[in-house]
């Protein structure tokens, strides 16, 4: 977001480049293709910077609806009608929502109310039909005459309880790419349903916006909306903003044949046979990293952007009651940035990564860098540092035959999660290695000491029988 927040003068901006395929939809007063867009926030970095948030959320937004065919015009004429429904559910213009949306939508938007607002909607027309046919026409008295009333909303509205969550996650250390997805995903169920309270999402209006969004997306894509709404309203429920069942609970779709896929055997001994690694490159590159990423990953279970932006001295000796061990030291911190709190941990190096060189590999490169020099920063990918190993590791996939719908470099986790259940070792071990959240226990058990000495051997019971390395 910061390259996206501009201070001109004493007032901030939001600059949103135009992607070059869609510029022709953006024209300046000469009638040339805009290159970005501008907006301003004012004088207050404090409220400039969650506008800013929103305002890149939406117009990523706006230019996937451009790429599936919609115009600017359809846009803005459904951004309007948003807006003037929000105004008329605000102020309990129920004669306004008449006129302005279609009566589905009128009763999605009210909710909770749904059932009773119909007949009285029903009434309305009736006698406004009536009316009609006698010449006379409706005036603005009638509808507080025949509807019932409504209380206002004590409940937070999807922004307002959507906020509330932003800021959780910036405490916890989310990455801001996590939390762009979920902002793009609120978006979009405000876009469809409106800015309502919590209170009024019915399971029928989860279910339907569900249906909806996921027309033309895959069932994982759905459910990852479908996890960001509940995620809201769970939220909102710890802090007593909402009281209920959550009416995205159960609301997933069967991602059929989406899920990951460990290895098998022989696709390994290919996979490593097919990737020699090299002590000392003559030049570090993805490709002369990528080698030693997979064989990190398959003998600790490590996530591929935990590897790819560790230092050379995140590989270091730790006392542990008397004995020093190896360890991989996984933390947030400078560019460094985990998926969640229980990412943080100390994972101790393998015997078969120290036969397989990876130490004589530490030892020779620059001190105080990067442990895969090679490696850049993507900012299409959200600034990740991993993202072009994920590309080669699919590529070589492909080249070896053994590419398999649910294979990819993710799968080293799902393996090594396998093996460690195969020797018997219990879910909070295992968490511990993989980095998963463990209730209850702190980061520290695990940091020195007999935890880490036994850790130590924990690690040891992820073999493969017949890989060489």
């Amino acid at each position: 977001m910061a390259k996206n927040l501009q201070l001109k003068g004493r007032a901030y901006f939001v600059k949103v480049n135009i992607p070059r395929a869609l510029r022709l939809h953006f024209l300046g007063e000469a009638g040339k293709p805009r290159e970005s867009i501008w907006e301003a926030l004012g004088p207050d970095l404090t409220a400039a910077k969650p506008k800013c948030a929103d305002r890149v959320a939406y117009w990523t937004h706006v230019f996937e609806r451009l790429r599936s065919g919609e115009t600017l015009d359809d846009i803005r004429a459904a951004d309007e009608r948003e807006r003037v429904l929000a105004e008329a559910v605000a102020h309990q213009d129920w004669r306004k929502l008449i006129h302005t949306v279609p009566p589905d939508e009128v009763m999605a938007t009210i909710g909770t109310y749904r059932e009773a607002q119909e007949s009285y909607m029903k009434r309305i027309r009736e006698l406004e039909e009536h009316l009609e046919r006698l010449g006379i026409a409706p005036t603005p008295a009638i509808a507080p005459a025949v509807m019932m009333p409504v209380e206002p909303s004590t409940s937070e509205t999807v922004s307002q309880a959507a906020e509330a969550l932003y800021g959780t996650l910036d405490r916890d250390g989310r990455r801001q790419t996590t939390v762009d997805g979920h902002r793009l995903r609120v978006r979009a169920f405000i876009e469809a349903c409106g800015d309502i309270p919590l209170s009024a999402i019915t399971r029928r209006v989860a279910s339907d916006f569900l249906d909806k969004i996921g027309e033309n997306l895959s069932n994982r894509t759905r459910n990852a909306y479908a996890m960001t709404m509940a995620l809201i309203i769970e939220t909102a429920r710890k802090r007593g903003r909402f009281q209920g069942e959550n009416p995205f609970d159960g609301q997933k779709a069967k991602a059929a044949g989406e899920s990951y896929k460990p290895f098998e055997p022989d696709e390994l001994r290919a996979l490593f046979a097919a990737l020699p690694r090299d002590v000392k490159p003559a030049e570090h590159s993805p490709e002369t990293a990528l080698p030693w990423v997979a064989l990190i990953a398959a003998y600790s279970g490590m996530r591929l952007e935990e590897i790819a932006q560790l230092s050379a001295a995140d590989i270091r000796e730790q006392q542990a009651n008397g004995a020093t061990i190896t360890v991989i030291d996984i933390h947030n911190g400078g560019n460094n940035a985990l998926k969640n709190k229980a990412s943080a941990r100390l994972v101790p190096v393998h015997s078969e990564l120290v036969r397989a060189g990876l130490l004589r590999y530490v030892k020779a490169l620059p001190r105080g860098g990067m442990l895969f020099p090679g490696l850049i920063r993507r900012a299409s990918k959200g600034g990740k540092i991993g993202a072009r190993l994920g590309e080669l590791f699919r590529k070589r996939l492909v080249a070896l035959g053994i590419k398999r719908a649910g294979l990819c470099f993710h799968s080293f986790r799902h393996t090594v999660a396998g093996k460690l259940e195969q020797a018997s070792v219990s879910q909070t071990d295992a968490a511990r290695v993989l980095g998963h959240a463990i209730a209850g226990m702190s980061y520290g058990v695990y940091s020195s000491g007999p935890g880490l000495k036994r850790l130590a051997g924990i690690v040891e019971e992820i073999r493969y029988d017949g890989l060489k390395v």
